[in-house]
């Protein structure tokens, strides 16, 4: 089920994975996860951008959170 409700580090780094992951296997509904948590969580979060300057992702991890 959907379990990220926030913008963590903690939650940004199984976002990587999940999208990793769906790049691997194509799944749908990893795929609607990943959407779900763009628009309900990422968008929604207007310090999503000051955040991420925070957590100290490698440029690979922030492609994929951009």
């Amino acid at each position: 089920g959907y379990f990220m409700k926030k913008v963590t580090e903690h939650n940004l780094r199984k976002f990587i994975e999940m999208k990793k992951r769906y790049l691997k296997t194509k799944d749908k509904n990893l795929l609607q996860e990943i959407n779900d948590f763009t628009e309900n969580v990422i968008n929604q979060d207007k310090k999503y951008y000051s955040k991420l300057s925070s957590y100290n992702f490698s440029s690979e991890e922030l492609e994929f959170l951009m």
